[in-house]
Formats: C-alpha cells, structure tokens, sequence
C-alpha cells in the first residue's frame, strides 16, 4: 500500500510539472500593453493582454513557446520552459524577458521576422497569431479583396470586384475540396483548424458556381489526410 501511495504521488508530481499555469505581463517600453496577442503556439492557444498588460493560459509545458505579435512582420518568441509567470518588456529594436525558467533572470533578444502569407492567402502562423476569432474575421483582415458586412443574420463575404451573374453574391467556398455555397462558414469551420485560406477571383474551374469567386480553405485535417 505505502509503495502504491508513493507511485500515485509521483504520477501526479510529474504530470503537475508537465501542465502547469502560467501568466504574464507584456510591457511596451516600460508601460503595460494593451490587446497584444500572445500565442501558445505547440498548443495552438492564443490569449489578449489586458488593460494592465496581463494574460494567462490554464496550462503549459516545459517544452512550449509564447509568440507574441509585436508588428505585421515581427515576433517575440519566449520559451516557457519551468515558469509559471513572465514578464515580456518590448522596445524599438529588441525585447527582454525576466523569469523564465528555474533562475529569475533577465535577458534581452532580437525580434524574429515571421513570414505569416501565403501566396494569394493567408497561413495557420498569421491565423493564430492575429487572435481572430472566426473565419470571417479573418478573411475581413488578412485577405486582400473580400468585403465582409455584419448583418441580423450573420455575415455577408463578397469578393471585391466581382459583379455578380447570379442572384445571390456569395463566393462559393471550397473546404478540404468540398465546395459548398450559401451556408455559414463560421458555423462549418473553426477558426483554429484552419491550415490557410486562399481566394480565387478567376473562379478557379468551378465554372457557373465560381462566378462570384472562390475562397479555398483547406483545414489542418485535410493536410494530414
């Protein structure tokens, strides 16, 4: 029994260490900084600092990465390693970060350039670092030429451009190589499954259906698949 207990003890001793909580406080040159995207990016969890500056995820491994969008081009990357709370002070040219890991030390790093586009579209990277929390919101933001209007019943995508020869304006969307059309695609897709998302003005070979243009998401699933 004494030998069971010791076991169960050091079962649960390692998983606490393997997925723990952590927070954070992002600073913009001295200041707390609001709405800064921070990205898990392992876990594919993304969180928004507060208006102090502040952000938190549930649990984390040693072995995760805290990315945060500082610009369109540039990232802060913070190996999460044994700290439960970090502080992220960002500047012009670089960045520091205190406490992270068993020492309470204070290092400073270069920012590191993303490359978050696609050709023609967007990628999983920039998805998940914009902190979007739909499809929608994304094509409204990240992807050239879409139109996206909030309306009592959802929202209307349109591509820019494109004048319609059918009754309805909606482009036709192309997931995982099923096309469908006039459905909600925030309903149909998560946000965070998306691999990337490309738009096709030229309608993409789906003849009268492409007329309003084509929007290719292609879903993490159907990459592996």
């Amino acid at each position: 029994m004494k030998r069971f207990l010791i076991l169960m003890l050091t079962l649960l001793s390692g998983y606490t260490l393997m997925a723990q909580g952590l927070t954070g406080t992002v600073l913009k040159k001295g200041k707390p900084k609001k709405g800064v995207v921070v990205w898990l990016k392992k876990a594919d969890k993304s969180a928004t600092t507060d208006k102090e500056g502040r952000f938190s995820f549930e649990s984390t491994g040693a072995n995760d990465t805290l990315q945060i969008a500082v610009s369109a081009k540039y990232d802060a990357l913070v190996a999460v390693g044994n700290s439960r709370e970090v502080t992220v002070s960002l500047n012009d040219k670089d960045y520091s970060v205190k406490n992270v890991g068993d020492v309470d030390v204070e290092r400073t790093l270069p920012y590191v350039q993303v490359t978050a586009k696609s050709s023609g579209g967007v990628n999983h990277e920039l998805i998940m670092r914009s902190g979007f929390r739909s499809v929608s919101e994304v094509l409204k933001n990240c992807v050239a030429g879409i139109v996206v209007s909030e309306g009592m019943t959802g929202s209307s995508i349109r591509v820019r451009g494109i004048n319609s020869i059918n009754s309805s304006n909606e482009p036709l969307f192309v997931v995982d190589g099923i096309a469908m059309q006039g459905t909600d695609i925030d309903a149909i897709v998560p946000v965070e499954t998306v691999e990337s998302i490309e738009v096709l003005k030229d309608g993409g070979g789906y003849g009268v259906r492409g007329a309003n243009g084509v929007i290719v998401i292609t879903t993490i699933k159907g990459v592996t698949e």
